[in-house]
């Protein structure tokens, strides 16, 4: 089979999957699956995961990875919980701010210091989810009332609009896609041909951390608190959702924007049928893991074996 038809087939898999995903739980839970009010249910729920899967995908289009996303989320979560009881028009503005230097400083470490992603990524998530802890005394934060406002479908649709299509633009038509992408093909051949590599890695990480930020804020509100476990698993979520959605985790050129949205939408149907469908929470992590090896094994680039970086 040629190149060009096996990458037609790996673009078109995920779509396919998104109908399978879709058509099965909606025979076998009886038509609930494509009710009114269970779909705003599941765009409620992948909401932040899109967000958080679009941004996510700036670095691993690097062939990079952030394993912090979750205590990324947990951590500006709090501090904005915190701020909002004292001024509740600055804890958007708290968390994003607060995610972005964290961010900042997750691509420092790595780049300044030669330390692997995967290594800073995951001791900043440890760190991060101590101190989680300790700022929310072991319990949660409350938000005031004033806040839950922002807990609106029709402001959380436009954001996640305005969120894809920006994204979708800086990845295809800006320097700030083509140099991430350049990067995942090869390190080597971007550095000679003057894409500033430091410098875009420390974008990928303050932009992933910053949507975090956002994500904590929105996770605050629908919630009503902020809690120690604010942001569990986030990011294997948007790792499950973005090979779902036919990433590669290995990055370049077949990195895209809809890779993010395709797989986040098929993760929150796929996570809400089986709630539908009456699965306990065990059985649930045990298919989601079954459906990211599987889907890591489909769209891994086997010839670039450097996955983690």
């Amino acid at each position: 089979m040629k190149i060009k038809e096996k990458i037609k087939i790996r673009e078109i898999v995920p779509f396919l999957s998104l109908i399978a995903v879709i058509l099965f739980f909606e025979i076998v839970t009886n038509g609930t699956l494509l009710t009114f009010k269970n779909m705003k249910l599941i765009f409620n729920q992948a909401f932040v995961l899109i967000i958080g899967s679009v941004a996510c995908s700036f670095i691993v289009a690097q062939g990079d990875v952030d394993f912090s996303m979750g205590s990324m989320v947990g951590i500006t979560a709090v501090c904005a919980a915190w701020v909002s009881q004292a001024a509740g028009g600055l804890a958007l503005p708290a968390a994003m701010i607060l995610g972005a230097v964290l961010g900042v400083i997750n691509g420092i470490l790595f780049v300044k210091f030669k330390i692997p992603s995967f290594v800073v990524t995951l001791s900043t998530l440890m760190i991060l989810r101590g101190l989680t802890i300790f700022i929310a005394g072991g319990g949660s934060v409350s938000v005031p009332f004033s806040l839950y406002k922002y807990d609106s479908f029709p402001l959380k649709l436009v954001l996640c609009i305005v969120v894809i299509l920006a994204a979708t633009f800086c990845f295809n038509y800006t320097k700030l896609g083509k140099w991430s992408k350049a990067i995942g093909s090869g390190i080597t051949a971007a550095h000679q041909s003057g894409v500033p590599v430091g410098k875009m890695r420390l974008f990928g990480y303050g932009l992933s951390a910053a949507m975090c930020g956002l994500c904590g804020f929105f996770n605050m509100v629908r919630a009503g608190s902020a809690a120690t476990n604010t942001g569990n698993f986030f990011e294997t979520d948007v790792l499950i959702a973005l090979v779902l959605g036919g990433m590669p985790l290995s990055g370049g050129s077949t990195s895209k924007i809809r890779c993010a949205v395709i797989g986040s939408l098929t993760l929150a149907i796929l996570i809400n049928g089986m709630v539908c469908w009456n699965l306990n929470e065990k059985v649930q992590q045990g298919i989601k893991g079954i459906i990211f090896l599987i889907a890591v094994w489909l769209t891994f680039d086997k010839k670039n074996t450097s996955l983690i970086k």
